[in-house]
């Protein structure tokens, strides 16, 4: 028997005070893990601390949900019994996000305008909550009949509550620390005003071309 772990957390960020308020959550973000240390723990999220905008695909760490800060981060783990087949399954699909020729992005425009239906079907960008459910539900654990809408933490919460191990603070939880200091330098990697603005206009860019696409295949 092997688990899978699924990891919401209440992240020291403006965009995360604002999803929880939105959504009514004590929890804003949600990962995957493929280990219960969190060593190999995915999401979608901000590629860098100082542009909330811009992301895609990321490997976890500590220092990632607490931005290298010292306030304590809240947590809940959940455990999640699969056979071999399905771990296999779950893992596969996460790998293949990971190493899309056509990079799958960080679905702002689903953020953003959740109060409003916008970006919901938007070609290959994930917010963290339909990642983590779609890679479940590759794995046969289905926790929404459909997908009309990202799930909200509150939802995705309320349905894991069975599989519930721990809830608490980061810290206390003991998460593997990074294997690869590049993680932690990337991450925090200032970059030039003009670099920022360029990329954050190239991914809405991209993201108002996928959401059409999208709407597309959809249709």
């Amino acid at each position: 028997m092997k688990h899978i772990y699924v990891v919401l957390s209440a992240t020291p960020t403006r965009i995360g005070k604002m999803i929880r308020f939105l959504t009514r959550s004590a929890y804003n973000h949600a990962s995957i893990s493929l280990t219960k240390d969190l060593s190999q723990m995915y999401s979608f999220a901000r590629y860098r601390a100082h542009n909330a905008l811009v992301g895609g695909f990321i490997q976890e760490f500590p220092q990632r949900l607490t931005l290298g800060r010292e306030a304590e981060v809240q947590i809940k783990v959940f455990e999640i019994p699969v056979n071999e087949e399905q771990y296999s399954k779950i893992t596969e699909f996460i790998y293949k996000i990971r190493d899309d020729e056509e990079q799958c992005i960080y679905n702002s425009l689903a953020v953003l305008g959740r109060p409003f239906g916008w970006g919901c079907h938007t070609y290959k960008a994930y917010v963290c909550t339909d990642f983590v459910v779609k890679a479940l539900m590759h794995g046969q654990i289905n926790l929404a009949q459909s997908m009309l809408a990202p799930m909200t933490p509150a939802e995705m919460e309320r349905l894991l509550d069975p599989f519930l191990i721990f809830k608490g603070s980061l810290d206390e939880y003991h998460p593997a620390p990074v294997y690869n200091e590049s993680l932690i330098d990337d991450f925090f990697a200032k970059a030039p005003l003009i670099h920022e603005f360029y990329s954050t206009a190239l991914h809405f860019a991209r993201l108002f071309f996928r959401a059409a696409k999208g709407r597309k295949l959809a249709g």
